[in-house]
């Protein structure tokens, strides 16, 4: 015979532990006491072999359910950007944990022998509760099967964002304004630059009026001259003559005065022109203030635009990397804008749906041994409970009865009394009240008694045998007043016996 050395047993004594820890494990897990699980016949075989199989199972679905829920909250806790990983792992752990018990409070609540109904009722509120654990198992595998494309829509966004930032930052500040009104400003320099080179409007009319007029002077200047050149040409031949000098002059004279109207004309439009000038300027020079004044608003409005673009625009840096917050949105906009997508998690959902709900339809559904033997304990114990209340509510209805007729009982003898023996009690308690009158009267007596023979010693006029009498006196009604009420007392106890 083979010797087997303590130090083989040892291993195989702690893979046996093992294995009944993990046994008793899956018994919690699936709601079955471990023992009726284990419980075998005579013949060493188990007793509930396909009931044993089936709820480990069911327990090992429970323990799988718990495990993949723990995960998806702590995937989702870890991509919080203020989340840590260890409190990450201990929500992921407690939600774990929650998950187990509410899946076993689950199974507890369902009986495979319940009606149709009472079975749709209760497969309705459970699959709700299915299809929240299932979402939040099966959101972290849709991340990360997809993280390249949430991460470039969690970009766009970013992208979309910022560029919102720079137009709102603008507005903000009113710089689309300021600039307006610089390129107005610029617009009106040019053409006041323009309007600088070019006449007056009523400068035309004018010179066409001063044209005419030249014209006419020329005229009438060709025909003086045609006159003056024979007078010039007489004077230089006759020398010094007076009314030829004269009539030389009077034409100048005319030529001259042909000449003004023409020459003032010139002048109205040369003022003209120069007026037009210097108010062009001056409106130039304040268009170039007010284009400077613009400018320092502008430069001023830039900054702060460029101060609220980096204040917001590190707050979408942040809100991009936030990691949950930022991949939700993007998978929301992800599932919303993308039929693939949709179609993809629409089947993790329905397929980690369906496998939430194996368990409780295997539960519903499969009728096995141990099902049956579990039915008929709940059975036996409700039958005795109901039969244990029905004997106690039995008892009290007893004693109730026999009080009621004990006080029944007790009623009828003072009925069929009829007041004798209250009458009788009256009678005792009057002639206990003539015994108690009489001692008193007597003491009232001797009191009286008393009073009288101190009011003879008073008059006696002897102190010192008044005094003594007063003494003897006082012991008197001492001794009388205790002997009387001893007996008062006395009487008063026999009356109330």
């Amino acid at each position: 015979m083979p010797i087997i050395s303590d130090s083989a047993a040892a291993p195989a004594g702690a893979v046996v532990r093992l294995n009944t820890v993990l046994l008793r494990f899956l018994a919690l897990s699936a709601a079955v006491p471990y023992e009726l699980l284990e419980e075998k016949d005579a013949q060493g075989r188990h007793r509930f072999g396909r009931g044993r199989h089936k709820y480990y199972g069911i327990a090992s679905l429970v323990i799988f359910f718990a495990i993949f829920s723990g995960y998806g909250m702590g995937h989702m806790l870890a991509s919080m950007s203020n989340m840590s990983w260890w409190g990450a792992t201990i929500a992921g752990v407690l939600w774990a944990v929650f998950q187990w018990c509410l899946e076993r409070q689950i199974l507890l609540s369902i009986r495979s022998d319940a009606s149709w109904w009472e079975k749709l009722f209760g497969l309705s509120w459970r699959t709700l509760l299915a299809l929240l654990s299932a979402s939040t198992m099966v959101y972290p595998f849709f991340v990360e099967s997809n993280r390249a494309e949430i991460d470039v829509r969690v970009g766009e966004m970013a992208r979309s964002r910022l560029l919102e930032n720079q137009t709102s930052a603008q507005l903000a500040v009113g710089l689309p304004t300021l600039r307006t009104d610089a390129a107005n400003l610029i617009s009106t320099v040019q053409q006041l630059d323009q309007l600088l080179v070019t006449d007056p409007p009523e400068v035309p009319a004018l010179r066409k009026k001063a044209t005419q007029c030249w014209a006419r002077f020329y005229d009438g200047e060709t025909q003086i001259k045609r006159q003056l050149r024979p007078l010039q040409m007489l004077r230089q031949q006759a020398g010094v003559d007076a009314a030829l000098d004269a009539r030389i002059d009077q034409l100048q004279q005319k030529i001259d005065t042909a000449r003004a109207p023409c020459v003032s004309m010139d002048h109205v439009i040369a003022h003209k022109i120069a007026e037009w000038r210097q108010q062009k300027t001056a409106e130039k020079r304040d268009a170039m203030a007010q284009h400077k004044q613009v400018q320092s608003r502008i430069v001023s409005a830039k900054s702060e635009e460029s101060r609220l673009i980096a204040d917001q625009s590190a707050k979408i840096e942040r809100a991009a990397n936030s990691g949950f917050a930022a991949d939700f949105t993007a998978v929301a906009d992800l599932v919303r804008n993308d039929a693939n997508r949709r179609f993809q998690l629409l089947w993790w959902l329905t397929w980690f749906l369906a496998i939430e709900l194996v368990a409780m339809l295997i539960k519903l559904s499969a009728n096995t041994d141990l099902d049956w033997h579990l039915q008929s304990e709940e059975t036996i114990a409700r039958e005795k409970t109901q039969s244990d209340l029905h004997t106690k509510q039995e008892e009290i209805k007893t004693h109730n009865l026999r009080t009621s007729m004990h006080n029944k009982g007790e009623q009828a003898v003072w009925l069929a009394d009829d007041g004798k023996m209250a009458q009788e009690q009256l009678l005792q308690a009057l002639a206990m009240d003539a015994e108690l009158k009489r001692p008193l009267q007597r003491l009232q007596a001797h009191i009286r008694q008393l009073k009288e023979i101190e009011d003879v010693m008073r008059e006696a006029k002897t102190l010192t045998d008044q005094e003594k009498l007063h003494v003897l006196v006082q012991v008197a009604i001492q001794d009388l007043v205790e002997k009387y009420q001893t007996r008062y007392l006395d009487l008063g106890s026999a009356a109330v016996k």
